[in-house]
């Protein structure tokens, strides 16, 4: 299996761009499948450069700008990748970010919906769906631990505003021989109910590795220690973050967990 980041926060690679954002392209038997597709103009300057031009699937993680910029902003160039998106049902839901304690910004997918519908087809859920052989979609993610990813996030569902729970969040599970891949966006869960609830899907399977941001750049320092702390009582070989981790978590988590923590940037790639 191979892991090639298309879009992080951070690059090293001539000509490939940063942005706040996230995508990866997942090579894995005999399968493609494009995880997220960042915000927008550095996703589709770096598929050109990279000469991304096959996916058998776009696999959406969470309906916030920056998983779902370069699809809406780009849709006939990603439509060349591949028709079949799979994300949760609630992937449109009105995602709002307070920005001065008063006011919403919207950072949801726009209103996209009827494009995408006309352009692409949609594979929507709410459970654990294959999606290929070996290959699933957690479906919702069930909070058995609290966990307030960001204190501005908010949506707006049948007319009501709240603190977003991320209802349409998911990652994906690829299963080997050995045990289970775990691939995320941001982790708005957290990482904690992330791991757990994987745990309940595939009980007899050890957790091999963690790839994708895990939404620790505005946690204390208490929490990500906490985080940490799972991490290494799991014994995950290879964690492989950045975008929403924030650089102080991922070097706190490279300290403690060593050569098992890699800092994601566009271009990099990670063999299993």
């Amino acid at each position: 299996m191979e892991i090639r980041i298309i879009t992080d926060n951070y690059t090293d690679s001539l000509g490939l761009l940063a942005e706040h954002g996230f995508s990866c392209l997942i090579k894995v038997k005999d399968r493609t499948i494009l995880f997220d597709t960042g915000q927008g103009e550095g996703f589709i300057n770096n598929i050109r450069l990279m000469d991304i031009r096959k996916a058998d699937a776009i696999v959406l993680s969470h309906g916030h700008y920056d998983h779902t910029g370069g699809l809406s902003k780009h849709l006939a160039e990603c439509a060349e990748i591949s028709k079949d998106i799979y994300a949760s049902k609630y992937v449109f839901d009105n995602h709002l970010k307070m920005d001065d304690g008063k006011t919403y910004d919207f950072i949801g997918f726009g209103g996209q919906r009827s494009e995408v519908e006309r352009r692409f087809r949609l594979h929507l859920n709410t459970e654990m769906t294959e999606i290929f052989p070996d290959i699933f979609l957690s479906g919702t993610i069930e909070r058995s631990f609290e966990f307030d990813s960001d204190g501005k996030l908010y949506a707006e569902i049948d007319g009501v505003t709240a603190k977003d729970r991320f209802r349409d969040e998911q990652y994906m599970i690829i299963r080997d021989n050995d045990g289970i891949h775990l691939i995320t966006g941001c982790t708005h869960c957290g990482p904690e109910n992330l791991i757990n609830h994987a745990k309940k899907l595939f009980p007899e399977q050890k957790i091999l590795s963690l790839t994708g941001g895990l939404h620790l750049f505005r946690s204390d320092g208490s929490y990500t220690e906490k985080v940490i702390s799972v991490l290494r009582n799991e014994d995950i070989k290879t964690i492989a973050t950045g975008h929403c981790t924030g650089i102080d978590a991922v070097f706190a988590m490279k300290k403690a967990l060593g050569d098992r923590v890699h800092f994601t940037k566009a271009g990099m790639k990670i063999s299993f």
